[in-house]
C-alpha cells in the first residue's frame, strides 16, 4: 500500500475542535465523491484556507515507498475553489521538502526544486479530471519517486474557504502491466503579457525519441484568444490542433484531440510547435500563474515523463 504523510496546513479551530466561524467549511469526504476503483486507493490532499480574492497554488510532498507499482487510473475532486490538482514528480529531496510539507508554490520558480507530471488526467470541469487507461496499460511509479500534489486555488468570493481535496487512484503490479504509458508536457511558464495589448507567443520541442500519442489539448487560461499546435519533420509542419476562438471555460475543460493506436507518433526528427494568444485587458502585466502556455497529453509506450519546458 502507498503511505501518504500529507501535512495540514494550520486551521482555526474553536474550542470545540471544529473549523472557527469566520471559515466555510469545504472540505471534501469520501462520500462526496466515486467509489475507489477495485485495487485502488483513496490519497487526500492537505486542508488549506484560501482567503477572499486568492489565487494559490500549494504543492504537498512525499516519498513512494512500496515496490515498483504501475498506475491504472487517476480522478481528482476538488472544493468550490479548485482550479487543478495534478499530481507530479519532483527532483527536491527531503532535505529540501520533507515528506508531508505542504509549501506555498504559486511562484514555482522560487522554488528548489523542478516538476515533471506522473500522469496527466483529462480535465472534466474546473477541480476535476480523470483518466482511465486502457486494459493492461500503466504509468510506471518507481519506489523511492518523490511526489507532489499540486492544488490550484482561485477564491473570487469574499468568504474564507477550508478546503481538502481527494484523489481515487488505481493501481496494478508491476509484473501484470503489458504496456507503460507517460505523461508528456511542452510549456512555457516564463511570459510577461504586456497590460491592455494583445500578446503572441510561439515555441518549439523536439523529442530524443519516437513516440506514439494517447491524446493531446492545449492550456491557457481566461485571457487566451486563440491556441494552435503543429507538428511534422523536416520543416513541413501541419496543423495537428487548434481553438480559434478560445473560451475561458477552455482553461478547465478544453476540447482533447484522442487517437487510436498508430494514429499518431511524434518523431525524433519532429518539431512540435505550440502558439498561444491572448489578449490582457488588465492595468498589469500577467505572468504564470495567472496565464500560461502548453500542450499536454498522454505518450504509449514510454516508461518515464517526456518534458520540454522553459
Amino acid at each position: 500500500m502507498i503511505l501518504l504523510l500529507l501535512a495540514c496546513a494550520e486551521t482555526p479551530e474553536s474550542e470545540s475542535g471544529t473549523p472557527a466561524s469566520d471559515v466555510i467549511d469545504d472540505r471534501l469526504e469520501p462520500s462526496d465523491v466515486d467509489a475507489i476503483p477495485a485495487g485502488g486507493e483513496q490519497w487526500f490532499g492537505p486542508e488549506v484556507i484560501i482567503e477572499p480574492g486568492q489565487e494559490v497554488q500549494y504543492c504537498t510532498f512525499g516519498t513512494y515507498t512500496g515496490p515498483d507499482i504501475g498506475i491504472t487510473s487517476f480522478e481528482s475532486w476538488q472544493g468550490t475553489t479548485g482550479h487543478h490538482l495534478i499530481l507530479l514528480g519532483s527532483a527536491a529531496s527531503t532535505l529540501d521538502y520533507p515528506d508531508g510539507a505542504t509549501v506555498d508554490c504559486t511562484q514555482t520558480n522560487t522554488m528548489m526544486t523542478s516538476f515533471e507530471p506522473l500522469i496527466n488526467a483529462e480535465p472534466i470541469d474546473a477541480g476535476r479530471s480523470r483518466i482511465v487507461l486502457p486494459e493492461g496499460m500503466a504509468v510506471k511509479l518507481n519506489e523511492g519517486q518523490r511526489y507532489v500534489f499540486q492544488s490550484h486555488y482561485v477564491n473570487t468570493t469574499e468568504d474564507r474557504i477550508l478546503q481538502r481535496d481527494i484523489m481515487n487512484v488505481g493501481l496494478m503490479p508491476e509484473a501484470e502491466v503489458e504496456t507503460w504509458a507517460a505523461a508528456f508536457a511542452l510549456t512555457q511558464v516564463n511570459l510577461s503579457l504586456p497590460a491592455a495589448q494583445a500578446s503572441t507567443l510561439t515555441f518549439d520541442c523536439a523529442f530524443d525519441e519516437d513516440y506514439e500519442v494517447m491524446y493531446l489539448t492545449g492550456h491557457m487560461h481566461e485571457h487566451g484568444t486563440r491556441f494552435q499546435f503543429e507538428y511534422g519533420v523536416d520543416d513541413a509542419l501541419e496543423l495537428e490542433y487548434e481553438i480559434p476562438e478560445w473560451d475561458p471555460v477552455y482553461r478547465d475543460a478544453p476540447p482533447l484531440n484522442h487517437y487510436e493506436r498508430d494514429e499518431l507518433w511524434f518523431r525524433s526528427d519532429g518539431t512540435l510547435r505550440t502558439t498561444c494568444e491572448w489578449f490582457n485587458d488588465t492595468d498589469e502585466a500577467l505572468e504564470f500563474p495567472a496565464e500560461m502556455c502548453a500542450t499536454y497529453g498522454m505518450l504509449i509506450g514510454s516508461v518515464s515523463p517526456v518534458v520540454c519546458s522553459d
